[in-house]
């Protein structure tokens, strides 16, 4: 499994439906669809930080707080303990927590984007970057410190970041067409609810605010 990190804004609920109607409606098309993963982790989200070479660290005497569990939200598992396998600090910091004060945060879901990688692309929704978003993206990064032997994602850095939620990972240049004819794809005014910690590692979610 990656050693892989981020951390990531859900939505509220409404704006959450909405994105996994378009993951079905990707399925039913018979094409490339996020909707095809069922782990109650799967949700619809916003990366604001991608590290990767991050590995797990004894968890022993740190102080996490409260609210940090397993699967978050609707359809998730019950909420535990952080073990010493999915504790990454400076990730799950006070300070971090502490910048989710900014949510919830309006942001607004546009156009399709597509990042390609030879015959296939990740199809994504672009998300507004607003003077609040980037900043809030700006803090996290700042609270988040530097690792030894880990790196955060290019694309992802303050000044590199396409802010975007994801609709499909491998989609078929030969199906992108059909994708985007059955896709509405209007506007969405949404918030973003929530911050949590995506452990790839494992495949553990924490929520930390």
């Amino acid at each position: 499994m990656s050693e892989i990190v981020s951390l990531e804004l859900l939505f509220d609920p409404v704006t959450e439906a909405r994105i996994r109607d378009e993951w079905r409606v990707l399925q039913e098309l018979g094409v490339s669809s996020l909707g095809a993963h069922t782990s109650a982790s799967n949700r619809p989200h916003l990366s604001l930080l991608v590290r990767g070479g991050v590995a797990p660290v004894d968890a022993a005497g740190l102080n996490v707080g409260v609210g940090v569990g397993v699967g978050v939200g609707a359809g998730a598992a019950a909420e535990s303990e952080p073990d010493a396998a999915t504790v990454h600090p400076p990730l799950v910091s006070a300070e971090v927590r502490r910048a989710s004060g900014r949510l919830p945060l309006a942001v607004t879901l546009g156009a399709p984007l597509l990042f390609r990688h030879g015959d296939r692309a990740v199809l994504a929704r672009t998300v507004l970057p607003t003077s609040g978003l980037l900043e809030l993206h700006a803090e996290v990064h700042v609270l988040s410190g530097a690792v030894s032997a880990a790196s955060d994602l290019p694309h992802t850095t303050p000044g590199s970041w396409t802010p975007h939620v994801t609709l499909a990972r491998r989609l078929k240049l030969t199906d992108l067409d059909r994708a985007l004819s059955a896709l509405e794809l209007e506007p969405i005014e949404a918030q973003a609810t929530e911050l949590r910690l995506w452990d790839a590692h494992v495949g553990t979610a924490h929520q930390l605010a």
